[in-house]
């Protein structure tokens, strides 16, 4: 098969134009390129959760670790939970060192929307159900680590 000269300009041409516009997709299919993930909600949301996550260990540890096997088990568990919570931190940690921009703090998170799949919410709300499950398991935890403790 041959190629004309014009088939070649324009293959050369096409070549040299498609690095550009996969590298301009790329950019806007990442729109947040350049940002800190979890940067839209302030630490102290994720210190509640993380604090809840750790209420839940510890209460396992206390109401059941009472023999060899049950210490290897909630062990292996404390290990697992320290995994879960290491690598966003890690995460977050190089995101924060790597990121183009500064981070605006709002003052009064608690009153300010935030914006969810669903709906914009307060800050207040959002933050009552991201902290929701967590603190309901922490004080489940604690109610069944009773129970168990009473009936032995």
């Amino acid at each position: 098969m041959k190629h004309t000269s014009d088939d070649v300009a324009n293959s050369k041409n096409g070549a040299a134009a498609e690095p550009a516009t996969v590298e301009q997709s790329v950019v806007d299919a990442r729109s947040n390129y350049g940002t800190v993930p979890g940067a839209e909600l302030p630490v102290a949301v994720y210190w509640s959760v993380f604090i809840a996550f750790i209420w839940v260990v510890v209460a396992a540890w206390i109401a059941f670790a009472n023999d060899a096997d049950a210490e290897l088990s909630l062990g292996m568990a404390t290990v697992l939970t320290i995994v879960f919570f290491a690598l966003p931190v890690l995460i977050r940690m190089t995101a924060n060192s790597h990121a183009d921009t500064t981070s605006d703090r709002k003052q009064d998170f608690l009153a300010s929307p935030v914006e969810t799949a669903t709906d914009t919410l307060t800050g207040a709300s959002a933050w009552l159900q991201i902290a929701l499950i967590p603190v309901a398991l922490a004080l489940a935890a604690t109610l069944i680590g009773v129970t168990s403790v009473l009936v032995h």
